[in-house]
């Protein structure tokens, strides 16, 4: 059976993208459901569907329905949940299958790899959608779905996902907030943060023809004792940026020593 009716429980920034991105592809979006109605009517608003704010009102008919909750959140939506006969499915990266057991016979994941912002569109046609699900009906019908808007679908067990989401803080989050601590540290020196553009932009693009390992540059690499001692003194006022500083720098030196 064809997946052609969802409901979205959470208002949140992956439900946002797969919930646009979703009905642009022909999927009737029911619903959005919230626990606060603001949240659940700005979403329902631009995808022209029903909000509701209790879980008790939530349509019992449909197809599909997508948690798309924080982590902690899912097992207590979960508990409020029970559509036997629909598939039901969260999207996120670290919680296991089992959690939703509880809520259907036809359960599984439907997990977008990527950043996520509500007011930034997201390429999902680019997204690897993970899926796994308890059956292997339910998860051709999500692999299906996903094909509908991504050209990247993957079938990835819980462990699997799990390591792909630890991986993905390191190469998103993490990296993400050193450029947060570059663009103070520029700031700090009166100069614009796009001035690093070209050098994030190559350290990328190099990642697409050659391993992070033959990647890797910089002072630690080389071991460049004066440039290392320099900037820690750089940051003497500033003891968290210099433990992080120090700490990365001592990994790469570690990991690279045969190289040097």
């Amino acid at each position: 059976m064809a997946i052609n009716s969802v409901v979205l429980i959470g208002a949140g920034r992956v439900a946002t993208q797969l919930g646009r991105v979703l009905k642009l592809n022909g999927i009737i979006i029911l619903q959005v459901y919230s626990r606060t109605q603001a949240s659940a009517s700005e979403l329902a608003k631009k995808l022209g569907c029903q909000a509701v704010s209790g879980s008790e009102k939530i349509y019992p008919g449909a197809d599909l329905y997508i948690i798309s909750v924080s982590d902690d959140a899912i097992p207590e939506v979960a508990k409020k949940l029970n559509f036997s006969d629909s598939i039901v499915v969260h999207t996120s990266g670290s919680v296991d299958l089992d959690v939703l057991k509880i809520t259907s016979g036809k359960t599984g994941v439907f997990y977008p790899l990527n950043t996520f912002s509500k007011n930034r569109e997201t390429d999902l046609k680019k997204t690897p959608i993970c899926v796994e699900a308890v059956d292997k009906q339910t998860e051709s019908e999500l692999a299906a779905l996903g094909q509908l808007i991504s050209d990247d679908v993957r079938i990835i067990n819980s462990e699997q996902r799990s390591n792909i989401h630890l991986a993905a803080v390191f190469a998103s989050n993490f990296t993400n907030f050193m450029m947060v601590n570059a663009a103070e540290i520029l700031n700090k020196a009166g100069v614009s943060f796009d001035i690093l553009m070209p050098l994030v932009e190559e350290t990328i693009s190099k990642l697409k023809k050659i391993s992070p390992r033959n990647a890797q540059t910089g002072p630690a690499l080389r071991n460049d004792v004066s440039i290392l001692k320099k900037h820690l003194n750089m940051l003497g006022n500033d003891p968290a940026r210099q433990m992080v500083y120090d700490l990365l720098s001592g990994q790469i030196k570690e990991f690279f020593k045969d190289n040097q």
